[in-house]
């Protein structure tokens, strides 16, 4: 019987045999965006989400950070954060939860610029 594409013959115990499966390409450290696959995702950051971060994303969206929730259980690799989707000019045009790959998230550069501050600001 053939087997599966990208799926490992076990061994007698049951356990895959070592080395790399198809899926796992480049050795599983696919280093996307920020290129930190475990970094903290912090309030204000800024994302693009494509199919990397999840399959909901065919199309993708830029975010902005609120919180990540921590206090949800997820899966191995995944988490939920609430974020503002924002438009091409940086405007928060939605509110969501969403369901992500840390790894596959995209550091987005900020659509806003700062505002000058220090002596005389703006208008001189």
């Amino acid at each position: 019987m053939p087997r599966a594409a990208g799926f490992r013959r076990a061994e007698p115990g049951g356990l895959p045999r070592a080395g790399r499966s198809r899926r796992e390409g480049n050795g599983g450290s696919r280093q996307a965006g920020c290129g930190c696959a475990g970094a903290v995702i912090a309030p204000g950051d800024e994302y693009l989400l494509t199919r990397a971060a999840s399959p909901q994303f065919g199309k993708s969206i830029t975010v902005r950070v609120i919180r990540e929730r921590t206090d949800r259980r997820t899966y191995h690799g995944w988490t939920w954060i609430e974020v503002y989707q924002l438009d091409a000019r940086g405007d928060a045009v939605d509110r969501r939860e969403l369901y992500v790959m840390p790894a596959g998230l995209i550091r987005a550069c900020p659509t806003r610029q700062a505002p000058p501050s220090g002596p005389g600001g703006a208008g001189r």
